[in-house]
């Protein structure tokens, strides 16, 4: 009889040790026990940034195999449905993908926000695994010293430039640690006209990415006046004045014009911008002999790249299942899934070295190239963004081109610029 009871007893221990002890999730949400049994959940994802098969990729199957009863609903947002049309028709997702350069303030004016505060802590989430400028940008984005979401991506900022432009002039290539000025050095250089071709020597993109730098805001969140009209404003436009009276280089190219001139055209030979590995359609062209170092630094801010410009999940207050959805936000920041995005080429949020050295493992048109230049530098500490940062963009890029275009000093057309975009913000403001 005793034996009995003493095999009763050493099987009750090995089922709990088994069943509660060993098979716990040691991960982001350790405390879901194997053994709980749970009601099949909906979690659904205002989505933005993902495209169909990545959503699948870093969300909903790694979700399912993770959480077997949490079904994943990818929202698209479309002609009428709208976020703020979605939330009028009673069809608030439970989490909300956007980012903290200017999508963030939806969010709040939709008074959207839930703190994770307690979510955090009941799940054990440990947050040092997160680049502590990613955290910070979040807050900085709210104006609060608590997180309403937390980022899976951001962007990285990176000098691209075409090896064949520089061995046909003979001009040595860029190297990481460059300053702006250096660059530009470089740019006069390679800046050349070749049977009837102009190859341009840089293009530095929109006016903001230096200026962000620099941690240089647009408008005071408090009174909304513009706060364009600065030294260091001043500073920065008149680098890139500079940059575009280099004789052939006059040209202004942002964005998508920017990306085909590089990769399509191949006739610009440097290109300071973001992560345009597929929105520049690099993999489209393999022929193209590029690579890429670390973006350019201000002397007076050595080793700082753009501030951080990152996509992140929040969960919205209306949520029936904001312990679902939260374990949706603790899949997508998991180690496995950051170590898949970044295979793929997106840049983890995490600190993890092996994550890192994983980026673009996965591409083949990337292999070779100078990845670390990524890790060189730090992104800039965020400021305070306000809903008038994109007019405010628009109007210092328009600054720069009443400069070169029509030979004003930069005292002008900064002094003109603040008067037109304070014009603009009181019309915004009247007009709501």
């Amino acid at each position: 009889m005793m034996i009995k009871k003493l095999m009763i007893t050493l099987l009750m221990i090995v089922y709990v040790v088994v069943f509660t002890g060993c098979g716990e999730d040691k991960g982001t949400a350790g405390k879901e026990s194997l053994t709980e049994k749970h009601d099949p959940v909906t979690v659904t994802v205002g989505a933005q940034f993902l495209t169909e098969e990545e959503f699948s990729r870093y969300i909903t199957e790694p979700v399912k195999k993770k959480y077997p009863w949490i079904t994943v609903k990818d929202v698209r947002y479309v002609s009428g449905r709208s976020l703020p049309e979605l939330i009028t028709s009673g069809e608030t997702p439970d989490l909300v993908i956007h980012h903290n350069i200017g999508g963030m303030q939806q969010y709040l004016d939709l008074d959207l926000t839930y703190p994770l505060t307690d979510m955090i802590k009941k799940y054990n989430m440990d947050l040092s695994r997160f680049e502590p400028e990613a955290l910070e940008a979040v807050k900085a984005a709210t104006s609060r010293d608590d997180l309403v979401g937390l980022p899976y991506t951001r962007h990285f900022s990176a000098l691209y430039y075409n090896k064949d432009i520089f061995d046909k002039f003979g001009v040595e290539h860029p190297k990481d640690g460059m300053t702006w000025d250096e660059v530009y050095q470089l740019a006069r250089k390679v800046t050349r006209v070749v049977d009837n071709v102009q190859f341009r020597g840089l293009e530095p993109n929109v006016t903001e990415r230096p200026a962000s730098q620099l941690s240089l805001p647009y408008v005071d969140p408090k009174t909304h006046k513009a706060l364009i009209n600065t030294e260091q404003w001043k500073k920065v436009l008149e680098f890139m004045l500079k940059i575009h009276q280099i004789p052939g280089n006059e040209q202004i190219t942002y964005h998508g014009a920017a990306n085909d001139l590089f990769a399509k055209n191949q006739t610009l030979a440097m290109l300071a911008s973001n992560n345009i590995l597929f929105e520049g359609n690099l993999y489209k062209f393999p022929e193209l002999n590029w690579n890429m170092v670390s973006y350019p630094a201000w002397p007076e801010a050595p080793g700082k790249s753009l501030r951080i410009d990152q996509h992140m999940l929040s969960i919205t207050k209306s949520s029936k299942n904001p312990d679902a959805a939260f374990l949706v936000i603790a899949t997508v920041t998991s180690d496995e899934v950051q170590m898949d995005l970044s295979a793929q080429g997106r840049l983890s949020i995490l600190k993890d070295k092996k994550i890192r050295d994983a980026f673009g493992a996965n591409l083949d048109f990337i292999k070779g190239k100078n990845i670390q230049a990524l890790y060189k530098t730090t992104p800039a500490k965020s400021f305070a963004p306000t809903k008038y940062d994109g007019t405010a963009m628009s109007t210092i890029n328009d600054a720069l081109k009443d400069a070169v275009t029509n030979g004003k000093d930069v005292n002008t057309v900064l002094r003109e610029a603040e008067e037109k975009l304070n014009q603009k913000i009181r019309q915004l403001e009247e007009s709501k």
